[in-house]
């Protein structure tokens, strides 16, 4: 026959899990005329008021049990819970029902779960519904009873080892006493080996925790020394690798910064590894498994992955990511425009619109000096002739750009203050055109690179594209037309190094993150000099966040994701790649950058060469229209 008590307990959990409420009626509050103070009640009731205050309860009990625990819990707390009967699993131990739903929480889940057999809350917490409907990070107390090995039973398993904040309340039976004291144990976490698991963090005697101390520590903000695992590969500038160390190379790189900076704040042995599989960040298998990294995180073979993983969805269906520590675009490498000839340094030193304003003042101004000692001529009657004539005037109004002296200078002082004005203006623009050809004459000149994605298009590069065909993919999905013209001329490279080198063969246009294509250009296409022979364009698209994987349901993600977000608000990540490019480039060149200092060559002086040619034919032409037309039959 079932009892009273039982019944109001099966009627409970039925009630809660068909309820659209999460919480059974706020009736159920403490009673002042309760069990004594040394009964499981009591503990519970202390453990929530002291830890567990906000929380989401939840009473799971075994339905094998003839004690009255789960209705007195249910009387002395004064907070509302759900309640759950466990079943008896086809081992011999204890499950959750089918179809049950344990509702989770948003500020916190705790479990308060009851059974004196410790072999089947051991069997519970193995169990696909235990791993699956509870929160990893909840609070577990597991009351069971006096069996000594009850909190190794329960807690030192795989599955509680990833689960920080567990008690075990086991009762110590005394001989010659009716009650009995409480042993209170917890377990540690990621430590040696060789160390205990479990460990007695109280005991409830007299009413009262003693000695008093916290039950719920964080336990994953110091992990006193115990090792942790790091699966990663050469990707630079995340992942680059040095030579130096026990084994003659060692990886630095922006994520191995990081994963140094969580190992010191974390107080972690870091021990970093390659894909057990020699893969890179590895792809889903027919049979439904991972390869490369990410498969060692699903199979918990190490405890975090690093090698500028994107955090997307195709990841976190697998593995979960820390927060974002650096933002990176999809951007194209092309390659730089060939060199202009030297001899047009001749009109670099000024822009197109200041040749054009220079040629109109020159075709304005000439004329006005002739009009002006024409009228002063006519009016004052005080200029000389040689100063009249339009051909002295022309020679005049251009002699001035060219330093010519003038062999006779205007007498009115009307064309006087003209003229001082006008060889003013011709002063300015030759000294700065000197000054400014010298520079033009020393350096190579070049085009403006491809910097839009409307350049690209435009430009006749035969294609471009990235390693495989997910880019393709994403540009054709794209909403932009301007986006979704490249995947016409999209072919794919076996890897990033194939596609760089076409790239500087003007074969190829390689998209890849910008960090990537910065890092690689600083490291190969990089002279001594400083000057770069691969150019990264400024429109970039794609934007993917960087983050570090790691198992599922992996307890130190909310530590981790502190430290990482104290490195990002201290700019360490930008200042990290900062330093990697500037070793890099020491490295690609061997040497410390310098200047130029080479002596002008034939080929700087082109534009000499060419005027000097240009005078030579017309000095001929003038020559053969002499001796043609005769000295008297000009003009």
């Amino acid at each position: 026959m079932v009892s009273p008590s039982r019944m109001l307990l099966v009627v409970m959990s039925v009630w809660v899990q068909h309820s659209t409420s999460q919480y059974l009626p706020g009736t159920l509050l403490m009673s002042h005329a309760g069990p004594g103070r040394d009964t499981v009640p009591f503990i519970a009731q202390y453990l929530v008021h002291s830890y567990l205050e906000g929380c989401g309860l939840t009473l799971l009990y075994d339905e094998r049990d003839n004690s009255k625990d789960a209705e007195e819990i249910l009387r002395q707390v004064d907070q509302p819970m759900t309640v759950f009967a466990l079943e008896d699993s086809p081992d011999g131990g204890l499950e959750l029902a089918n179809r049950t739903e344990i509702p989770l929480f948003n500020t916190c889940s705790a479990y308060i779960i009851l059974s004196q057999d410790p072999a089947g809350l051991g069997s519970l917490v193995r169990s696909e519904g235990f791993q699956t409907l509870l929160d990893y990070l909840g609070r577990f107390i597991f009351v069971t009873g006096s069996l000594a090995r009850s909190p190794e039973i329960i807690l030192d398993n795989e599955i509680m080892a990833w689960r920080p904040h567990a008690l075990v309340v086991r009762k110590v039976i005394k001989t010659g006493e009716a009650g009995g004291d409480y042993e209170v144990w917890s377990h540690h976490m990621f430590r040696e080996e060789d160390e205990e698991t479990v460990y007695l963090a109280g005991r409830w005697r007299r009413g009262h925790m003693q000695p008093p101390t916290q039950l719920f520590p964080d336990k994953l903000d110091n992990f006193h020394g115990g090792e942790l695992r790091a699966v990663t590969f050469e990707h630079a500038p995340s992942i680059v690798e040095v030579p130096g160390g026990s084994q003659g190379h060692h990886y630095d790189g922006i994520d191995i910064r990081l994963l140094y900076i969580l190992s010191e704040a974390l107080n972690f042995k870091l021990k970093i590894v390659n894909p057990s599989d020699g893969g890179k960040w590895g792809s889903p298998m027919v049979n439904g498994s991972w390869s490369g990294l990410t498969g060692d995180l699903t199979q918990r073979h190490a405890h975090m992955g690093v090698a500028n993983l994107f955090i997307h969805i195709h990841y976190l269906e697998v593995v979960d990511m820390t927060v974002s520590y650096d933002m990176e675009f999809g951007c194209f490498i092309t390659p730089l425009p060939e060199q202009l000839p030297q001899w047009m340094a001749l009109v670099y030193p000024f822009s197109s619109q200041v040749w054009w304003l220079a040629l109109v003042f020159l075709v304005v101004g000439t004329p006005l000096l002739y009009l002006t000692s024409r009228l002063t001529q006519y009016v004052l009657h005080d200029e000389t002739p040689w100063a009249t004539t339009l051909d002295h005037n022309l020679f005049y109004g251009t002699g001035i750009f060219f330093g010519v002296g003038m062999p006779q200078v205007p007498q009115s002082d009307v064309t006087r203050s003209y003229f001082i004005m006008w060889v003013w203006y011709g002063l300015l623009i030759t000294v700065v055109y000197r000054s400014s050809l010298t520079a033009f004459l020393t350096i190579p000149l070049s085009q403006d690179p491809i910097n839009t994605l409307q350049q690209l298009v435009g430009s006749s590069l035969p294609a471009w594209g990235a390693t495989g065909l997910t880019f393709k993919k994403m540009l054709e999905e794209n909403p932009d037309p301007m986006v979704q013209q490249l995947a016409l001329r999209y072919q794919p490279v076996s890897g990033a190094e194939e596609g760089i080198l076409l790239t500087a063969q003007r074969k190829y246009a390689m998209m890849e993150n910008r960090q990537f294509l910065e890092y690689m250009i600083a490291t190969n296409y990089t002279n001594k000099y400083g000057e770069e022979t691969l150019h990264v364009m400024r429109e970039c698209f794609l934007p993917f966040r960087i983050g570090m994987a790691m198992p599922k349901k992996a307890p130190y993600k909310p530590n981790f994701d502190k430290i990482v977000t104290r490195v990002v608000e201290a700019g360490l990540v930008r200042k990290w790649f900062s330093d990697i490019l500037f070793m890099s480039r020491k490295r690609g060149s061997g040497e410390a950058q310098e200047s130029r200092s080479d002596a002008l060559t034939i080929d700087n002086l082109q534009g000499a060469w060419l005027l000097l040619g240009l005078g030579w034919v017309v000095s001929l032409v003038m020559f053969v229209l002499e001796v043609v037309l005769g000295p008297d039959r000009r003009g």
